[in-house]
């Protein structure tokens, strides 16, 4: 009889165990989902980076001021 009441007590600890995991594991996965983010292409050299690390000017994203300087320049050649 006691052993009964020991396996029950055990199964409902193991229970209430995975379902604790589960629910962290769930909202683990709810967080990474938010912190996507939108990835733009640097207009001068094309590599990947985030949007907010990225440098906004005129709908082109340039990764730092150097190749937005850069492009500038080009562009202000082209123009002439």
């Amino acid at each position: 009889m006691i052993l009964k009441w020991i396996a029950l007590i055990a199964l409902g600890v193991l229970i209430y165990w995975f379902l604790k995991r589960a629910r962290q594991i769930q909202q683990k996965d709810n967080n990474d989902l938010a912190a996507i983010e939108d990835m733009v292409c640097c207009a001068h050299c094309g590599v990947h980076l985030p949007k907010s690390e990225s440098i906004a000017s005129q709908d082109q994203y340039f990764c730092n001021a150097h190749h937005l300087q850069q492009y500038r320049d080009v562009m202000k050649d082209l123009d002439e």
